[in-house]
């Protein structure tokens, strides 16, 4: 891939990530002045800094590709990439170990709302979902 067909690439996606960052900001101020409770305006404001984090990492990752272009060989060298997936594979195994334990909490500090609360159920469905979706795609993967 050409640097400049990548630096293309990043400023359009910092564009789109800006772009709804500041409309949900915007929303958030609209329904803050006028008092419209759509549902809880914070939730607005929070969802607001997703898209801006997102586009922070992509300027920085701009800002490193400017500096040193010969970073995008990084992206395709067979031994990096490997050790980047080896690292996604640890952090997936970090993050299933604390949703299991956020579960195992939920479950024993407030067994009442066992099979009851939303939340007990989505944070079962997020520790299943992070545990057999790698076979899944794994299975997909191999078909293709």
């Amino acid at each position: 891939m050409s640097v400049e067909k990548m630096v293309n690439e990043t400023k359009i996606t910092i564009g789109v990530l800006m772009f709804v960052s500041l409309a949900l900001l915007v929303t958030w101020f609209i329904f803050d002045i006028t008092e419209v409770s759509f549902m809880n305006n914070k939730a607005l404001l929070a969802f607001s800094l997703i898209p801006l984090s997102a586009a922070l990492a992509s300027f920085l990752k701009l800002m490193k590709i400017k500096k040193n272009p010969k970073v995008i060989l990084s992206e395709t060298d067979e031994r990096l990439v490997a050790e980047k997936n080896e690292a996604d594979a640890k952090a997936l195994k970090l993050l299933q170990g604390v949703l299991f334990l956020s579960y195992l909490g939920y479950t024993f500090i407030i067994p009442e709302d066992t099979f009851n609360s939303i939340g007990w159920w989505i944070t079962l469905i997020v520790l299943l979902l992070s545990l057999f979706a790698p076979l899944i795609f794994r299975h997909i993967t191999k078909e293709t």
